[in-house]
């Protein structure tokens, strides 16, 4: 490796620790709370999956606005995907559910209303009927 290589190697390392740096910093002011901070969480909410088709607690799920959330998520038959969305069809959050396994996640909802639940894993031709609307109701 010759002299100019070399420099170009140091400053694309610089750049990639520089951007892990600053968007992994607690100092950012977008990063309200820390994933790997391990919260205890206020609420557990289990959510199963199996033969196409997502079981919630009986109502639904209602939290309250910037308490902690664990779900937990089970699957009995093949890898599905856990997602969360807005209304407007954006994604908050999503967690692969692989059978076998307790699943978990760890979430702090800070804005009220309702959110959406659907499977993000393709897992056969019945995938697209894994959604539930208004499945999460945050509270202020």
């Amino acid at each position: 490796m010759d002299r100019r290589e070399r420099n170009w190697l140091l400053v694309l390392v610089g750049v990639f620790l520089l951007v892990n740096v600053i968007t992994l910093s607690p100092l950012v002011p977008w990063q309200k709370w820390l994933l790997w901070s391990r919260p205890t969480p206020d609420r557990i909410v289990p959510v199963e999956f199996e033969n196409y088709q997502i079981r919630l607690p009986q109502g639904g799920v209602e939290v309250k606005a910037n308490e902690f959330v664990q779900f937990v998520a089970t699957s009995k038959d093949v890898t599905y995907g856990f997602g969360v969305f807005r209304p407007d069809g954006t994604m908050v959050f999503q967690m692969q559910v692989l059978p076998g396994y307790q699943n978990k996640i760890t979430w702090r909802f800070d804005t009220p209303g309702v959110y959406d639940v659907r499977s993000t894993e393709y897992s056969g031709p019945r995938h697209p009927e894994m959604y539930i609307p208004n499945a999460i109701r945050v509270l202020p």
